[in-house]
């Protein structure tokens, strides 16, 4: 039985398809509260009949392919559903039992919530605005500002990646004429100021002097690039090194620019406060360690003084109770044959004196 919760959750989700007008709600009518979480979560052709057209107004080119497909290929459906939930992020690829909801309705709701989302987000988006699935290696979301939709990001990620391969610098890469660098182009790389430049000791170093640092690397890479003209005549060919060095270089640079963004918005305003103080009682704590860790050896020997005497006690007992031989006959304990053997002097003696 769902939570109050899930029922919470599984209403507001039943609202919105009717407000976007789902063709699978059509002649349903819901009696009791109870019944939208069965509707929505439990396994049925109805329900993968709602995620289906969910799915194709998240990315319209599903329902083309779909359209091609039989019922008897609905497996086929699932996987091309889980691949696109896969592609936005929201699931892994091989995830086919939460298409078919054989996982817990709390997974469910939340899938398709997001789901919708991204479709009350983009609204209805065509032409070369299309929403296109993107990979996730590619997704910039470090850099997402609340501002923006999502289809402003599908728009520009598309943008960037024709940019990306339509370049004659990263074609020039596949088959560079200059491998390594030579020397005259490794001060370009990094500036004499920072070969030349020791970080200060004082302790009023702020941040701010390391955004310069960084904003003056964002530059020299703009300038280093247009340094590399050169590798413009270049023809494609295999991955080199000077492929993955620009790779790198890009990624570097957006993350110079991230931390940026994030130190102007979040962090500037922490920076100012002054160190905290160190306790002088660091010593006094050391001696007390040290004392107290002598007391507890000195407490271990006395349990092992207080074990052996305890043990030495017990085997005097067990000598004074048991009976032997004595080189005769007859057997007695320890205390007898002594109390015999005293005896026995002190008639010796009395027999002397005689």
């Amino acid at each position: 039985m769902a939570g109050s919760a899930e029922l919470q959750k599984a209403a507001e989700l039943y609202d919105r398809l009717q407000k976007l007008s789902c063709p699978g709600l059509e002649g349903v009518y819901v009696t009791e509260p109870l019944n939208v979480p069965e509707l929505l979560c439990t396994p049925s052709a109805h329900r993968l009949d709602i995620l289906e057209w969910i799915c194709t107004r998240a990315y319209p080119p599903l329902q083309d392919l779909f359209s091609t497909l039989k019922e008897s290929q609905a497996e086929l459906k699932v996987k091309e559903m889980a691949k696109l939930g896969f592609d936005l992020m929201l699931c892994n690829s091989e995830d086919e039992d939460l298409i078919k909801g054989h996982v817990s309705p709390s997974r469910q709701l939340s899938f398709m919530g997001q789901l919708l989302d991204i479709i009350e987000t983009c609204g209805d988006v065509s032409g070369d605005s299309e929403l296109q699935p993107v990979t996730p290696g590619f997704f910039p979301g470090h850099l997402m500002i609340p501002d923006k939709n999502f289809a402003t990001y599908a728009r520009e990620n598309e943008e960037l990646l024709k940019e990306l391969f339509s370049s004659p610098h990263f074609q020039a890469t596949l088959t560079p004429e200059c491998n390594p660098w030579p020397a005259d182009l490794k001060p370009l790389l990094v500036p004499e100021e920072l070969q030349k430049r020791t970080l200060p000791c004082s302790k009023d170093y702020a941040i701010s002097d390391h955004i310069q640092e960084l904003q003056k690397i964002s530059l020299s890479l703009e300038d280093l690039k247009q340094e590399c003209l050169f590798l413009c005549s270049s023809v494609p060919g295999e991955d080199t090194a000077i492929q993955r060095l620009s790779l790198a270089l890009t990624d570097f640079h957006q993350l110079i620019t991230a931390f940026t963004q994030v130190h102007e918005n979040e962090f500037q305003e922490h920076c100012g406060h002054s160190a905290p103080q160190m306790s002088p009682s660091g010593p006094l704590f050391q001696s007390a360690h040290q004392l107290l860790t002598k007391c507890c050896k000195e407490l271990e020997a006395i349990a092992q003084f207080t074990e052996t005497s305890s043990t030495i006690e017990e085997v005097v007992k067990k000598r004074e109770q048991t009976k032997e031989s004595w080189g005769g006959g007859r057997t007695a304990t320890l205390y007898e044959k002594i109390t015999e053997l005293k005896q026995q002097y002190e008639l010796f003696q009395s027999s002397l004196q005689d």
